[in-house]
């Protein structure tokens, strides 16, 4: 066991939290879109005072977030690679939004939030290349 494991991690809640990261991470990219969407409407009808945070959006990217963090205590190398990666677009989010408000501002049209969309496909693809060999292992390893 390693120093940061916990014994109440072991079973099946450890052998979840990869496709549990890759399920928030891809429903992270969806409501990514529906927030730029929103913004785009909001800031057609009411400019730059109309555009607010998308609460759904928010929510998911803080338990990508938590979870993460959570995925640390299972696996200290994979855990800390994905944390780094949701991180960076927990933390893109909140630049691009202000970035959002100032499109708005000047009257031009807003672009997608590229760095977050960016960090989260970082987060998608290495927690399904790790899903894929929880799953793949059991199949793969007595072929080895």
């Amino acid at each position: 066991m390693q120093p940061l494991q916990l014994e109440a991690i072991d079973g099946a809640l450890a052998a979840a939290i990869p496709f549990i990261v890759f399920a928030l991470a891809l429903v992270s990219l969806v409501t990514r879109l529906l927030a730029h969407r929103r913004h785009v409407s909001q800031a057609d009808e009411h400019g730059a005072e109309g555009i607010t945070r998308y609460t759904p959006h928010e929510v998911i990217s803080f338990v990508l977030v938590l979870t993460t963090f959570y995925y640390v205590l299972v696996d200290l190398h994979i855990g800390v690679s994905l944390a780094a990666f949701a991180i960076t677009a927990f933390v893109a989010d909140f630049f691009e939004f202000e970035s959002r408000l100032v499109e708005a501002r000047t009257d031009r049209s807003l672009e997608a939030p590229k760095a977050a969309i960016g960090a989260t496909l970082c987060v998608v693809a290495y927690a399904g290349f790790i899903a894929l060999v929880a799953v793949a292992g059991s199949f793969w390893s007595p072929v080895i």
